[in-house]
């Protein structure tokens, strides 16, 4: 099973990725998690670039995003998933389709570039407040402004197969509707 989780900046991906892959593996599944962008030499450029620490265009941005998610499909998920395990992935094309639209790159372009990318068996849209999700992060990237997390999110929940889960409660909370959404699914 491949599962996504999306979100704007600040939404709590990191936090129920990590808490949902403790929760499967209490339930002896194999599970990995992994996330976009990946920790290839790829994957760290467009990290300096989300620092700010490197410049290149929003239709630029947009092709390293998918280099490194072909990539990734190729080397990690798809072997993951033949060894039949379950991942869980923080960030994947919606996120690109989002964030880069947001940048005024052409939903359509994106979509079609995106086209390889298997299609998750489940994708949960996290979904906040991006006023709350800017006072929830420490660290301050290109994208972290509360009036363009907007019109990202305006974007994620234009995105029908996204299940919306609301991230404005407690983590515990969260994380239960999560499990039982996910549980369902298995």
């Amino acid at each position: 099973m491949f599962i996504v989780l999306e979100g704007i900046d600040g939404c709590g991906k990191t936090t129920h990725a990590k808490l949902l892959t403790d929760w499967l593996k209490t339930r002896k599944h194999e599970v990995v998690l992994t996330a976009e962008p990946t920790n290839s030499k790829i994957g760290l450029f467009i990290r300096e670039v989300l620092k700010g620490a490197e410049k290149v265009d929003p239709l630029t941005l947009t092709l390293l995003f998918t280099a490194d998610r072909y990539q990734h499909l190729k080397d990690f998920v798809e072997p993951s998933l033949n060894d039949k395990k379950i991942i869980i992935c923080e960030r994947y094309y919606h996120s690109t389709i989002a964030y880069q639209n947001s940048q005024g790159v052409e939903w359509n372009w994106i979509f079609e570039l995106n086209k390889f990318a298997r299609k998750p068996d489940l994708t949960i849209l996290l979904d906040l407040d991006p006023k709350k999700s800017i006072s929830r992060k420490k660290t301050r990237e290109i994208f972290e402004k509360a009036d363009f997390l907007e019109k990202v999110r305006d974007r994620y929940l234009k995105m029908p197969e996204l299940v919306k889960v609301s991230t404005d409660r407690s983590i515990d909370e969260v994380q239960r509707q999560i499990q039982d959404i996910v549980g369902k699914r298995l």
